[in-house]
């Protein structure tokens, strides 16, 4: 069986026409709990946490099929609530049914909000967004790269479950990059060494190129110019062309 990594996706040939992809992220210190850094909802963290694995691999043209957690605080009542966060983050796919299963921590008093979560899914080869861009296409940032505080000040500036589920329905995007700690700048990079391209910046642009992305908050789409337009009207969330490749 022929394994290989894909940006932050484990992906396997699972048989002759279909990749099996596996994703994961994790979580501490961002709850309520007595030694919680960033102070949210179980459910909150939980919705934003899983919604990372899931668009790892929905970016990656794959339909989530699994998502496991395992939750470092106890069923009652924290692990309750992050569950309901993972079942609603669920409840809003409309193309794919995916099955929650997971763990709690039942032996040691936890004082922090811990968590990790594993995301399985399936692609057929030839939809694998991958290795996809050309010269002359151009990139475009969904959303806007947030972290701590600011994914719960700002939810109507953040990419939700549903914004990639849309992208990924979308033939005409070539690739979807989620941002990620590194920010954009950094994944833009990688997406021009695994094309062989270069990339050319406009020069107003209006967003920190370095700044993390948080939970998945904002993701870069590759395509040609013609489908700006499209795309601009696909998501009701921030948008701005980058620039494009050479």
């Amino acid at each position: 069986m022929y394994i290989k990594q894909i940006r932050d996706l484990t992906v396997i040939d699972f048989d002759e026409s279909r990749y099996l992809g596996v994703s994961c992220d994790s979580c501490g210190g961002i709850g309520l709990k007595e030694q919680d850094v960033i102070k949210a909802s179980p459910q909150l963290t939980a919705y934003q946490t899983g919604k990372v694995a899931l668009a790892e691999l929905m970016s990656m043209g794959f339909t989530p099929i699994v998502l496991a957690d395992a939750l470092a605080v106890e069923m009652n009542d924290t692990g309750k609530q992050l569950i309901e966060g993972f079942n609603y983050l669920l409840s809003k796919l409309k193309t794919a049914k995916v099955k929650l299963t997971g763990s709690t921590e039942e032996n040691i008093k936890t004082l922090q909000t811990s968590m990790g979560v594993t995301c399985i899914g399936i692609c057929d080869k030839n939809k694998l967004k991958y290795k996809k861009t050309s010269k002359g296409d151009i990139c475009i940032l969904l959303g806007l790269p947030l972290v701590g505080n600011d994914v719960v000040k700002y939810p109507h500036k953040i990419l939700d479950i549903d914004d990639f589920e849309k992208l990924l329905l979308c033939n005409f995007i070539k690739e979807m990059v989620p941002v990620g700690s590194k920010g954009i700048a950094a994944e833009l990079d990688g997406l021009c060494k695994y094309n062989k391209l270069n990339f050319k910046f406009r020069k107003d642009i209006y967003v920190n190129l370095e700044n993390s992305g948080g939970p998945s908050c904002s993701c870069i789409v590759t395509a040609d110019k013609k489908h700006v337009n499209i795309i601009r009207n696909l998501v009701n969330k921030p948008f701005e062309i980058l620039g494009n490749f050479y």
